[in-house]
């Protein structure tokens, strides 16, 4: 305190020395004006100079002690910077230490087939939160409070680990991920919910990983400034496939444990990656009702997939992005059937899967943008009649950063027998 008194004393000391030093200096002045006009300039009064001279010496001692004074504000000043500069650094790292990303989800649907979660539902209300716990190791939570028939219970949906080995802000270092997370294959896989343009995944995705999460750890390691290599270790099952939740329990089903290995480069314009995941699906055996209900073993088989995506913005005209990925792979494909009120397996055996999309989304301005999806899913490439070929319209309108309206078509076109089964959706989702 005292030290802010003597500098407001020291400001207010130096404009009243600055005026004096003006007065004096225009009185001295107006001397020489008047001497010079009463032709006295060779006979000056030697009393006012002494007096003019006695004068400046005394600006001159106040000046010192005025630069002295300044001096110690300057100290006084960068003293409380050094003290104060790491308080600031320190909350505002503790205020960064905990990072929300909510968002929920409320829609209309209807798919002409009278499910029961049609007519209006919470689709999701995501609850997620990144915690850094030091510049290097921050974790990830999330959890979904809208799922199961109802929409009313609560899941959790990533459990995430991250470790920055060798931290970059340039490019991708060397990083290390553990826990319930999405898996790094293609690009669809890993986009948040939050941020497609169409409602849900494509229809081989959602099939063979359902969930989109496993179960695991991957490594990241950078290539320069535009490129990352990855590898894992992974349950063979992500974590909602239907095998898993039969199976009711959290760990690996099979004796031995999935691998997955990948390469990605990007650009600012594009972007481009390719991944495969290895592993197996465990057999099991159930009763067949169509066989006086015989038990079937199912045997273990293969899980063999590999990705290849990428997206290029402003193709050919500024504001249009166009994404593609195709999947190719073997294994049994999980779906169910119901035969006498028995819920059986559709697939018994391995297949050959395919599994391909194309998107664009054309910006039309900074709140409205167009998208259009082409999706194919083939179940058995060796056998005909099984596919499914979707065409999905969207439009998307922000009403602001955080707030999205989307309308969605989406018209799904199986061979063989046709299925009354397009859907329309009307999404309006917050993000936080």
């Amino acid at each position: 305190m005292s030290r802010t008194r003597r500098f407001l004393s020291v400001t207010l000391l130096t404009g009243c020395l600055f005026v004096g030093f003006s007065e004096d200096t225009f009185v001295s002045e107006s001397v020489v004006v008047k001497s010079r006009r009463a032709g006295f300039n060779s006979q000056q009064d030697p009393q006012r100079l002494q007096e003019l001279l006695q004068r400046i010496e005394e600006l001159q001692r106040q000046l010192e002690a005025l630069q002295r004074e300044m001096e110690e504000v300057r100290l006084y000043i960068e003293e409380q910077a050094q003290e104060t500069i790491p308080v600031i650094q320190t909350n505002l790292a503790e205020a960064l230490r905990a990072r929300p990303g909510n968002y929920i989800q409320f829609q209309w649907f209807d798919s002409q087939e009278n499910r029961p979660n049609e007519g209006f539902q919470l689709r999701r209300f995501r609850i997620s939160q990144t915690n850094v716990i030091d510049p290097r190791t921050q974790m990830r939570l999330a959890f979904d409070v809208s799922t199961g028939a109802q929409r009313i219970s609560a899941e959790l949906r990533d459990a995430q680990l991250i470790w920055d080995i060798e931290p970059s802000v340039e490019r991708v270092g060397v990083q290390l991920l553990v826990g319930q997370q999405p898996l790094p294959l293609g690009y669809e896989l890993e986009r948040s919910s939050s941020e497609r343009e169409l409602p849900e995944r494509a229809l081989y995705n959602r099939t063979m990983f359902a969930g989109e999460r496993g179960r695991g750890a991957f490594l990241r390691y950078g290539l320069g400034n535009n490129a990352f290599v990855h590898f894992g270790l992974w349950n063979s099952l992500t974590f909602l496939d239907p095998q898993q939740t039969g199976a009711n329990t959290f760990g690996n089903l099979g004796s031995t444990l999935a691998w997955h290995a990948g390469v990605r480069y990007y650009t600012l314009n594009y972007e481009y990656g390719v991944s495969g995941f290895f592993g197996k699906r465990p057999g099991f055996t159930f009763n067949d009702p169509t066989n006086n209900n015989q038990p079937v073993q199912v045997p273990s088989v293969n899980r063999e997939f590999v990705f290849v995506d990428a997206a290029i913005l402003d193709f050919l005209v500024e504001g249009f992005t166009l994404r593609g990925e195709l999947m190719v792979g073997k294994d049994r494909v999980p779906t169910t059937r119901t035969v006498s009120g028995v819920t059986i397996p559709r697939y018994t055996r391995s297949t050959n899967i395919l599994g391909y999309q194309i998107q664009g989304t054309y910006r039309l301005n900074y709140r409205n943008f167009l998208t259009v999806r082409y999706d194919v899913f083939d179940p058995d490439t060796g056998r005909s009649g099984d596919s499914t070929r979707t065409w999905g319209f969207a439009y998307s309108y922000f009403i602001n950063p955080g707030v999205r309206l989307t309308a969605s078509y989406e018209t799904p076109d199986e061979e063989g027998s046709e299925v009354r089964n397009n859907q329309w959706t009307i999404r309006l989702q917050y993000r936080y």
